[in-house]
């Protein structure tokens, strides 16, 4: 009996332990708990900087206001401030700061904030371009003066420019290519977002919207100058009120957007109301800027809007042998292959333009075709080109030419070469002390993605003739991990001038794009066909399939063959995410007994858009059809009224045998519960019984006594 107590005393103590430690828990919690950094918002900063006018080079001094709601428990006593140039286009002499001083809050304002200042003489700051200066600010508040003792959740960032360049805000905000063009019916007006993004933080912005008249597309609104301002990274749609006249045909129309006196074209697409068929749904120019006797390339995505599959989808130019800009070693035509409802496919053409064009967007009709269609859909693209050489013929300009990096498309982890054909367009005047620099540009997701491989990426060349040439290579390395897409590569030229003794400076940008794309890394684990299945049933097929890859899979199809009918002999199932897994089931059904044999041909297309095959074979055993038993008939049980005797005799015979092992599972249960009851009795009443009882308490123990306290 000493063991029961012994039980009986630490199940008590256990729950009053339990008891206390909850009290001292919900005791010991604050009444109110301070929101998490997740929670609170940023700081707020405002500046002033003397000099107002401040060009490379000038040293600045800067003070800094920092508002913060924000009421931590324990209050900060002093905040530890880090500043860094994110685009080091701030020389910073030093980099950390103690605040200790914190300004009251207004005795008419509720909120609780923190209020601070921190000023940074001229000796710590220099603006050395190029771009804006921006400076970015890791605040850590601390519960003492002295910066040491951390609050918990008390470390927030936050950026101010403090130096804008001349049109600065012009080369941070773009159109963003990575966004579907925005469409608008013809004769219909609506609201058009113009998606933008911007590479740098930029406070209101001014954008002044030029639409073409002889378009036919308008500003239903008398307001053609919008007022914006981004974050670093931030995107944002420039909405647009406009008009569409009826007459206005199929295609892709350009707006012009000046962005603080910095030119760029934005594209609408105007669709007419009809039946489904083709469409350009969008087109890209490798090049920010084409010039006039340069190569460059175009690349269209068509899309198929209706609800039937076309067949023999063909993309061609129509009218360039006649115009300014012509193919270039390519046939003016393409063909995307077959196209599913809701499908898109990809093509490009090597274009060139004329020496001698005068700065404009020129007209390229896109034709488009397919075997269902009875009349070719026709479609306007436009392409901006500007002219080469000033009026006086002076000034050189160095354009490229043409550049080529060995296939449609690089792939991720692997160096490739990069050939690039400079001309200097200035039929008159010569270029020296030429310097390129080739660098990867930054987008919103990184900071580039090309490095050079082993070699340095600036080329010198003391001197190029007045309308001469010059070819360079460089060596690049994509990063592995990149997300297939088109990365660009900005190409800056310095250089001078030689048509006089003044030697004038000139630079110019240029930037190209490369498509980027992951191996192929699409796989098909398994064609499973359980059987063997008997006549007048069917089999399930199982086909699994992953796309390992970094790149998405198009068109993924399924064609099944072989001696037996399926209700989808035929399946189109669409495309396969990174990532994504997935499997294709179907029930087939034998012609006869004996094997059956078949095969899987998988079909899509791979990033580049070439048509791959994987083909998995099967095959199970067939079996004639299963008679009834006799024996089973014959074992005394009732028939069951109604025919069709012998399949439900079988599931008769089956749910019996259920019931009764699901009876002798329960009794078999029910007796080893009872037995382990009574061990545990046994137990605790071992120091009570004979010695020689222990040896067998199945047998010779008589029931526990019940325990006191418990009736």
């Amino acid at each position: 009996m000493k063991k029961k107590a012994e039980r009986k005393k630490k199940t008590a103590g256990r729950a009053a332990a339990l008891v206390l430690f909850c009290a001292l828990i919900f005791g010991g919690m604050p009444h109110g708990a301070a929101a998490s950094a997740a929670d609170v918002p940023d700081p707020k900063v405002t500046v002033t900087v003397s000099p107002d006018s401040i060009k490379e080079g000038n040293p600045f001094d800067a003070t800094f206001h920092f508002s913060h709601e924000y009421d931590p428990t324990p209050a900060p006593r002093s905040a530890v401030i880090r500043v860094s140039s994110p685009n080091n286009a701030v020389r910073i002499g030093k980099s950390e700061f103690l605040v200790t001083k914190f300004d009251e809050d207004d005795e008419d304002d509720d909120s609780d904030s923190l209020n601070y200042n921190l000023y940074i003489p001229e000796r710590y700051l220099t603006y050395v371009g190029p771009g804006s200066g921006t400076l970015r600010f890791t605040i850590t508040y601390c519960s003492d003066g002295d910066g040491k003792d951390k609050i918990a959740d008390g470390k927030f960032t936050v950026q101010k420019t403090v130096v804008y360049a001349s049109g600065d805000s012009g080369s941070l905000i773009r159109v963003d290519e990575n966004s579907a063009t925005p469409s608008i019916r013809s004769g219909s007006s609506a609201i058009v977002a113009i998606p933008l993004i911007s590479s740098g933080p930029v406070s209101d912005a001014r954008i002044k919207v030029t639409v073409p008249a002889e378009n036919k597309i308008s500003l239903s609104t008398a307001g053609s100058v919008y007022t914006m301002s981004f974050a670093s990274g931030e995107k944002k749609d420039l909405n647009l009120p406009l008009a569409v006249d009826a007459s206005v045909a199929e295609g892709i129309y350009p707006i012009t957007l000046n962005i603080d006196g910095a030119d760029m074209t934005a594209y609408v697409r105007v669709s007419s109301s009809g039946k489904g068929g083709l469409i350009v749904e969008s087109y890209h120019l490798d090049r920010k800027t084409v010039y006039s006797g340069s190569r460059f390339r175009m690349d269209l995505v068509i899309k198929n809007t209706g609800a039937r599959t076309l067949h023999n989808v063909t993309a061609a130019l129509d009218s360039l042998a006649t115009e300014a800009i012509t193919v270039s070693g390519a046939l003016d035509r393409q063909t995307a292959g077959s196209l599913a409802p809701g499908a898109s496919a990809s093509v490009s053409f090597p274009l060139s333009a004329a020496s001698k064009m005068e700065t404009g967007n020129y007209i390229v009709s896109v034709g488009l075709t397919a075997d269902e269609l009875e009349e070719a859909a026709v479609t306007k693209a436009f392409v901006p080109v500007s002219a080469t050489a000033s009026t006086d013929g002076s000034k050189p300009v160095i354009i490229i030419e043409s550049y080529d990096f060995g296939s449609r498309a690089v792939t991720g982890g692997k160096e490739f070469g990069l050939t690039l054909n400079f001309k200097n367009t200035n039929p008159s005047t010569a270029i020296q002390n030429l310097k390129i620099t080739i660098s990867s540009t930054a987008d919103e997701d990184t900071g580039g993605v090309f490095t050079p491989a082993n070699s340095s990426n600036t080329f010198f060349v003391s001197k190029l003739g007045a309308g001469a040439g010059i070819q360079k290579k460089i060596d690049l390395y994509p990063k592995a991990d990149a997300v297939p897409k088109s990365y660009g590569i900005d190409v800056k030229f310095e250089y001078e001038s030689a048509s006089d003794s003044k030697h004038e400076p000139l630079t110019a940008t240029e930037t190209i794009s490369i498509p980027l794309t992951q191996p192929d890394r699409f796989e098909v684990t398994g064609a499973d066909l359980f059987g063997p299945i008997s006549v007048g049933t069917d089999g399930q097929l199982s086909i699994s399939y992953v796309n390992k890859g970094k790149s998405t899979v198009y068109n993924l199809s399924v064609v099944l063959a072989g001696n037996f009918t399926a209700p989808e002999m035929n399946s189109y199932i669409g495309n396969v995410e990174s990532g994504t897994s997935d499997s294709f089931e179907a029930n087939l059904t034998p012609q006869g007994e004996g094997t059956l044999r078949g095969t899987a041909t998988l079909t899509y297309e791979d990033p580049n858009g070439e048509t791959k095959e994987i083909v998995k074979d099967f095959s199970c055993e067939v079996t004639a059809q299963q008679a009834p038993d006799e024996g089973m008939l014959n074992s005394g049980a009732e028939p069951v009224p109604g025919g069709a005797g012998g399949g439900t005799g079988k599931f008769v015979l089956i749910a019996t045998l259920a019931a009764a092992g699901a009876a002798a599972f329960l009794v078999i249960r029910k007796k080893r519960a009872k037995k382990k009851q009574l061990l545990l009795d046994m137990e605790d009443d071992y120091d009570d019984l004979p010695p020689e009882s222990a040896e067998g308490p199945e047998e010779t123990a008589e029931p526990a006594a019940p325990r006191e306290g418990l009736r």
